[in-house]
């Protein structure tokens, strides 16, 4: 065998041994890394589809009715055979007695405001042309209203609930599915929840929280060792921590656990490997990207989305978005503390809840 021969061998079995590690190569020489930090959510579907369509199901189906059955309380079936009852008559509170028999088996499209007195259960949608109050300890399988939805506390939804108002669910209330709404979400103590979008989402009687002021007197951020700049990304192949008033420039990606001091900013996106907590009055003002779980401290503020592979706790008073710049929060599961506000949607694997 010549020599020749015995080269071009070697070198093809160096070439196949070597195709394996192209990738790790590669992102040693150039680091991709910083890519997620353009992530802006894991499911950016219609919330409110299920609503959107049930709406024009029924609103097409009672166009259909005789002239005679379009006026006061009338029980029919829907094309599909679904038996509904359209409720107009009714005083301004509406009674289980005087709910017709048989209606909570049904379809029920409510025309007027209506309050509820609790422990209701309906079996088939509601539709509320009109606010509706439900009561104490009601079951509903779906919920669609024209204008505001109050549950009433420990109530339960088991599918979708929208309104082009507010929704309001009291202490306790079991939200599974989607909840939407069109204007706002307020959510009491120990609320259960998995998918919720509206342009301001807020737990207790709170305003929604805003970003605080912008200050020129940040200290100036001092980079680690084992920093390297990327562009206009910094890159730390550690833990990190960004002490308390100082201000970051630019996009910031951690290899391992990062915490940003009280009071400081980052104008600029944020990914970290491992955990991620903002102390009280931390302001990000991109996207908050972690590889595991994200808590933030009273009156923290993130601009972009909020995306975790574990869990994220809002502290009181953190804010996520704006009604004007709605973003995602999405982590294996949620949980918000009292004062705290998301504008856009949540998204859980494993459900949320508000804290107590």
């Amino acid at each position: 065998m010549s020599d020749l021969l015995i080269v071009a061998l070697v070198l093809l079995t160096i070439g196949w041994a070597t195709l394996p590690l192209l990738p790790a190569i590669r992102e040693l020489a150039n680091p991709t890394d910083v890519e997620p930090l353009r992530m802006v959510g894991r499911d950016n579907a219609d919330i409110s589809r299920f609503a959107r369509h049930f709406r024009d199901y029924i609103e097409t189906s009672l166009r259909r009715l005789p002239a005679g059955a379009r006026q006061g309380d009338y029980f029919g079936r829907l094309p599909d055979g679904t038996h509904f009852v359209r409720v107009a008559k009714l005083p301004g509170v509406l009674t289980k007695g005087a709910v017709p028999d048989g209606s909570h088996d049904r379809v029920v499209i409510l025309e007027d405001p209506v309050v509820l007195e609790g422990d209701e259960s309906f079996r088939l949608e509601l539709f509320a042309r009109a606010d509706v109050t439900g009561g104490i300890g009601a079951e509903y399988r779906a919920v669609l209203g024209d204008g505001d939805v109050r549950l009433g506390a420990q109530s339960v939804v088991w599918r979708w609930i929208h309104a082009s108002g507010t929704v309001f669910a009291g202490d306790g209330c079991a939200l599974f599915g989607r909840t939407s709404s069109d204007t706002q979400i307020s959510l009491g103590k120990d609320v259960g929840f998995e998918r919720m979008g509206a342009p301001m989402i807020v737990v207790g009687d709170h305003p929604f929280p805003t970003a605080p002021p912008d200050s020129a007197e940040y200290l100036p951020f001092v980079s680690p060792d084992s920093a390297e700049q990327h562009g206009d990304h910094l890159r730390i192949s550690s833990d990190a921590e960004i002490q308390e008033g100082v201000g970051v420039e630019g996009h910031l990606v951690v290899a391992g656990n990062l915490r940003i001091g009280r009071g400081a900013r980052i104008r600029g996106s944020v990914k970290a490997h491992g955990e991620i907590s903002l102390e009280p009055g931390a302001v990000v003002m991109g996207a908050l990207v972690s590889g595991g779980s994200i808590v933030t401290g009273e009156g923290a503020w993130v601009k972009g989305p909020v995306i975790a592979e574990q869990q994220i706790t809002l502290g009181p008073r953190t804010g996520v978005g704006d009604p004007a710049g709605q973003t995602t929060v999405s982590g294996r599961s949620v949980v918000l503390s009292p004062g705290s506000g998301v504008a856009g949607h949540i998204i859980t694997s494993e459900g949320g809840h508000t804290a107590l």
